[in-house]
């Protein structure tokens, strides 16, 4: 990596200097790890190659000594106006008990590398979702993954299952490759000391490998906006891989598949970059945040749940309005003696039903949820206006006597009043029905049906697309004998 260091992207934190070089021991090898798969040299016959080879890259020092909303603010704002994409795997503990988000601070910086990044299009944050699937962790706990302005991956094992480590919630975005259980294989990549390892997993290896697939993005169409890299994360994210091993999937009322585990689905470098080259912006980002001030406070317990019906009208006809969905808040007051005992469901006026909170045995808080927003994807695409329906339960079904009480909830809806051109012209959604309804037809002959919708269109006969076509028939004839769904992405499909 050392060609594609750049000095303006890297600084040390900790000792307040230029040089971020790490203490040389088994705890500081994580940064270049993550650095070496989106940057490694091609041709280099030693490790492997960087999904971005030809990027700048840098590194900031901040995990080695004290850290404080301060530091993590100056990393998170660091050179904002030279950095396009900070690649995060750091976070709260994964132990299943925290509840813990950027501070003041923190929040600030990364809103001001969203407002004025990138000349105004806005850094782009990638987020590691988390590693505490063994403590039931949630990571709709997570401040950071839990963000608007973070672009938040998970990991799949290269089965097509969710690995051991991985954290459900509402809030990831899409998915990458990382390793499953122990005796599968792990990534490689560079490591400290003029190494290479053969050992890097975890959503830790996802988040850079997501942050290499959006750098390619980038210099395909230098103008994507941050809410343009998340809608194509959207568009593009491949569920198909992941269908056959995982339950899960559901279909929102715009017709998207989205997994608590996986996000939209696995990123596809290739259908990712082809969707930059000719994206459309999408259009002004709205907010709309609907308050209740005549809130009547509603009692849970463990015997007993509540459920809140809400409406919004989504500021119709002011300059907020909100037509199409991206993110959804629900900003939560709740009072409860064990905060880890509880599930939270949220339903859309259009019938998607999200959960926000999963139980988490490991947390016995009593500290409940002050003013926490819960952030959801599910319903990317679907219209916010109507009644919206919370659900809180306490499932741990001790049965012990408990009460608790819902103080007040606030719903902050984002998104555009005007349609994204791209919803009117792909067709992405069509495909993934085939599989999710025919998901034991031959694998080949649904790909088969993808290339010739592919070739047949004109507005694609371009010499590019015409070039991936003939890749993807040509992949899918040493396919077609197969009778089963597979676990192949369409990366996979180009390179066999």
């Amino acid at each position: 990596m050392k060609a594609n260091k750049d000095p303006q992207a890297s600084y040390d934190l900790n000792d307040n200097d230029s040089d971020p070089m790490p203490t040389f021991d088994e705890l500081n090898r994580h940064g270049t790890r993550c650095a070496g798969e989106i940057a490694m040299a091609p041709n280099n016959s030693f490790c492997g190659v960087g999904i971005a080879y030809g990027a700048s890259i840098g590194g900031v020092r901040m995990l080695d000594g004290k850290i404080t909303d301060r530091v993590e603010a100056e990393a998170l704002s660091f050179n904002y106006d030279h950095i396009d994409i900070y690649s995060a795997s750091w976070g709260p503990n994964d132990d299943g008990k925290t509840v813990e988000g950027p501070g003041r601070l923190a929040q600030a910086a990364i809103l001001k590398g969203i407002r004025l990044g990138r000349n105004g299009k806005g850094a782009i944050y990638v987020w590691a979702s988390g590693n505490g699937g063994l403590k039931d962790d949630d990571c709709d706990c997570d401040g950071y993954t839990d963000s608007v302005y973070t672009f938040s991956v998970s990991s799949a094992a290269e089965d097509g299952t969710f690995p051991w480590y991985g954290e459900k919630c509402a809030s990831t975005l899409t998915s990458t490759y990382s390793t499953g259980s122990n005796n599968k294989r792990m990534i490689m990549t560079t490591d400290i000391g003029n190494g290479c390892a053969q050992d890097h997993s975890g959503t830790s290896a996802s988040a850079p490998m997501a942050a290499g697939i959006i750098a390619l993005a980038l210099e395909a169409n230098p103008s994507l906006t941050w809410r343009d890299v998340q809608h194509i994360a959207v568009w593009t994210a491949e569920p198909e891989p992941l269908l056959k091993n995982n339950e899960g999937w559901v279909r929102n009322a715009a017709g998207l598949y989205v997994n608590s585990r996986f996000g939209f689905g696995l990123m596809n470098a290739f259908s990712f970059v082809m969707a930059a080259r000719s994206w459309t912006n999408v259009p002004k980002q709205r907010i709309c945040t609907t308050v209740f001030p005549s809130f009547t406070k509603r009692l849970i317990s463990d015997t007993s749940g509540a459920v809140i019906n809400f409406r919004t009208d989504a500021c119709a006809g002011q300059i907020n309005e909100v037509n199409y969905l991206e993110h959804v808040q629900l900003v939560l007051d709740i009072v409860y003696p064990i905060r880890g005992h509880l599930s939270i469901f949220v339903v859309s006026p259009q019938g998607t039903r999200t959960q926000l909170l999963k139980v988490r045995r490991e947390d016995k808080s009593p500290a409940g949820f002050r003013h926490w927003p819960f952030m959801s994807v599910h319903t990317w695409a679907e219209n916010p206006k109507g009644v919206w329906q919370l659900e809180v339960d306490d499932k741990s079904g001790r049965m012990e006597g408990i009460n608790g009480i819902i103080n007040n909830i606030t719903l902050v809806v984002y998104g555009t009043t005007e349609q994204p051109a791209h919803y009117a012209t792909s067709s992405r959604r069509d495909v993934r029905d085939d599989f999710v309804t025919n998901n034991r037809k031959d694998i080949g002959d649904l790909w088969l049906q993808r290339v010739k919708r592919l070739i047949n269109d004109r507005a694609l006969q371009r010499a590019d697309y015409i070039d991936g076509a003939m890749r993807y028939l040509d992949a899918v004839n040493q396919l077609r004998k197969r009778s089963t769904l597979r676990s192949y992405t369409v990366s996979e499909f180009v390179s066999r």
